[in-house]
């Protein structure tokens, strides 16, 4: 049976069923995770290779086309998940969707510039800026406080 497992690499669980011969396969049509959880780690690729990284090492989760890109400090990788689905992984203390197409870690963000009709534009830690869209515009202002 594929299973995709969407639990940190140092769970309890994900070592037991490993045990039991059960691992993870981004491709299944079935995916294992905690209820109301959210994760410490996300499964990325970067040269088809597998890695975890921490997700307070994220700056930003952006979409492009049928592609989920994950930016760090230095790097880039690719996931497979849906943005909607990261989203809900996501603790939503620290992570914000700001458009259709970017969730940012708002530790991450070095500085806010407003911009005309209802935007603002962030400047984050690793240089990129990211647009806040009208459509998210009155949810990023109420959570600033701006």
């Amino acid at each position: 049976m594929k299973l995709q497992i969407l639990l940190d690499p140092d769970d309890a669980l994900r070592q037991e069923l490993a045990a039991l011969g059960i691992f993870d396969d981004e491709g299944s049509d079935y995916i294992l995770m905690k209820r109301s959880m959210s994760v410490n780690y996300i499964p990325v690729k970067k040269d088809e290779r597998l890695f975890y990284i921490a997700v307070a090492d994220v700056v930003y989760f952006e979409s492009l086309g049928h592609e989920i890109f994950v930016h760090t400090a230095n790097e880039t990788f690719v996931t497979r998940e849906r943005l909607k689905q990261i989203e809900k992984l996501l603790d939503s203390e620290k992570f914000l969707r700001v458009s259709a197409s970017a969730i940012v870690n708002t530790v991450q963000i070095k500085q806010i510039e407003a911009s005309l009709f209802q935007k603002f534009i962030l400047h984050m830690t690793n240089g990129a800026r990211i647009d806040v869209t009208r459509s998210y515009y009155y949810m990023f202002k109420a959570r600033f406080h701006l």
